[in-house]
C-alpha cells in the first residue's frame, strides 16, 4: 500500500485536512530491521504497507482495495478482507472466456496504477456448470501473460466449492476431519468429565459441522447421511453408550439437534433475519413478498408470505437458498412460536424445544 497513492483515495473519500495529516504521520517515517544470531541489520525507512497488528491496519487496506470495482465494466467484485473474487455469468463459454481476459487487463491495469501486486500462482478460477453439460474447449484465461486453467473446486472462506455446486469434495474433507474428532472423544472420555466431554464436542466436532451448514445442508441426502452418521457415534462417545444404541434418546439428553434440524434452525435464524429486513441486501434481493409482486388483493398477499419462484426444469434451482428459503420462511409464519416470539433468541430457543420434542 503506497502511502502517497493511500492519502489521495482518503482526501477523495473526505478525510482532508487535520485528519488526513494525522494519518499521515500515522503512517510515515518509520523504520524497521531485522535481528539474526544477535546481529541487528541496519534500520531501512518503510514506504508502505501499515503496521502489522494495528487496529487501524484492516481498515485502512479496505480502504485503499474499495474504489477496485470501478477498474471493470461487467464483472461483479466481492471483498473480504484480502481475499477478492470476480464474478461473471453468461450461457456461452467463449464470452465468458473473451469478457473475462479483458476484465483481467483492467484488473492488471489497477494493480500497476496502485502499486499492487498479485500471487498470479494462487490465482484460479472455476466455471459452475450444469452436472450433465460438458465444455467442447476448455477455458483459460489470462493474467499478465500467464495462463490461469479452471479448477474443479476451490475453496472460499473454509468452503470448498465444485464446478457443479454438489457439495461432494466439501463434505469429503468435512467427514474427515470429523472422524478424528470422533476418534479425539473416545479416547479422552475415560479422563473427563461428562460436562467437559460435551463442551469438547461442540468445540472439536460440532464447530465445524455446522460452519457454513445454510449453504451447503441442502446437499443430496447420500453425502449428508455420512456426516449423519458420524454425528451418531459423537454422541454415543459423549454418552458413554454402545455402537450400536438409539441416538434420538441420546440427543434429547444432551439437548442437541440432529445436523437435519440444525439445518433448519440455522437457515430459520437467517429468516427471521430476512423477515425483519436485517439481512445485506445482496440476500434480501432473492426474495420478495407476495403483497409486492402485484398490487391484487388475495388472500395469500395479505399473509405476508413470500413468492417461490418457479423454475423451467426440476432438476436445477429447487434446493437453492432463494427457493428453500421462502418454502421455509411461509412454514415458520404458520407457527405460533415463530408469531409470539418478541425476539431472534427467543424464537430460536422455541424453535430448539420444538424439535426436541419429537426425538
Amino acid at each position: 500500500m503506497n502511502h502517497k497513492i493511500h492519502l489521495a483515495k482518503l482526501e477523495h473519500i473526505g478525510l482532508r485536512g487535520v485528519a488526513n495529516t494525522w494519518i499521515k504521520s500515522y503512517l510515515e517515517n518509520r523504520s524497521q530491521s531485522v535481528k539474526l544470531n544477535g546481529v541487528t541489520s541496519n534500520s531501512k525507512t518503510i514506504t508502505c504497507g501499515v503496521p502489522q497488528g494495528s487496529i487501524l491496519g484492516p481498515l485502512l487496506f479496505l480502504i485503499y482495495i474499495n474504489d477496485m470495482h470501478t477498474a471493470f465494466e461487467k464483472c461483479t467484485v466481492h471483498h473480504f478482507a484480502d481475499d477478492t473474487n470476480l464474478l461473471f455469468s453468461h450461457k456461452d463459454p467463449r464470452t465468458i472466456q473473451k469478457v473475462m481476459n479483458k476484465e483481467l487487463v483492467y484488473l492488471y491495469e489497477w494493480l500497476c496504477a496502485n502499486r499492487l501486486s498479485l500471487n498470479v500462482g494462487k490465482t484460479e478460477f472455476i466455471l459452475f456448470q450444469p452436472p450433465k453439460i460438458k465444455l467442447e474447449n476448455r477455458i483459460v484465461l489470462k493474467l499478465n501473460r500467464t495462463k490461469i486453467f479452471a479448477s474443479y473446486k476451490i475453496k472460499y472462506l473454509g468452503v470448498i466449492l465444485d464446478h457443479k455446486l454438489t457439495w461432494k469434495h466439501h463434505i469429503n474433507e468435512l467427514s474427515k476431519k470429523l472422524s478424528r474428532a470422533v476418534g479425539m472423544l473416545y479416547k479422552i472420555r475415560e479422563f473427563c468429565p461428562r460436562s467437559t466431554l460435551r463442551s469438547l464436542f461442540f468445540s472439536i466436532f460440532n464447530s465445524h459441522l455446522s460452519y457454513g451448514l445454510p449453504v451447503w445442508g441442502n446437499a443430496d441426502h447420500i453425502l449428508i447421511n455420512r456426516l449423519i452418521n458420524l454425528q451418531k457415534k459423537a454422541i454415543r462417545a459423549i454418552s458413554f453408550a454402545d455402537f450400536n444404541a438409539h441416538t434420538s434418546p441420546l440427543f434429547k439428553k444432551q439437548e442437541i439437534l440432529t445436523l437435519t434440524d440444525q439445518y433448519q434452525q440455522n437457515l430459520a435464524s437467517l429468516l427471521w433475519d430476512l423477515d425483519h429486513e436485517k439481512l445485506p441486501n445482496s440476500l434480501l434481493n432473492l426474495f420478495c413478498k407476495r403483497n409486492d409482486a402485484h398490487n391484487h388483493y388475495t388472500r395469500m398477499s395479505s399473509s405476508g408470505k413470500y413468492s417461490v419462484r418457479k423454475f423451467n426444469t426440476k432438476r436445477y434451482g429447487q434446493k437453492s437458498f432463494q427457493v428453500e428459503g421462502s418454502l421455509t420462511l411461509n412454514r415458520l409464519k404458520s407457527l405460533d412460536i415463530y408469531k409470539n416470539s418478541s425476539s431472534k433468541t427467543a424464537f430460536l430457543n422455541k424453535y430448539k424445544k420444538y424439535f426436541l420434542e419429537f426425538y
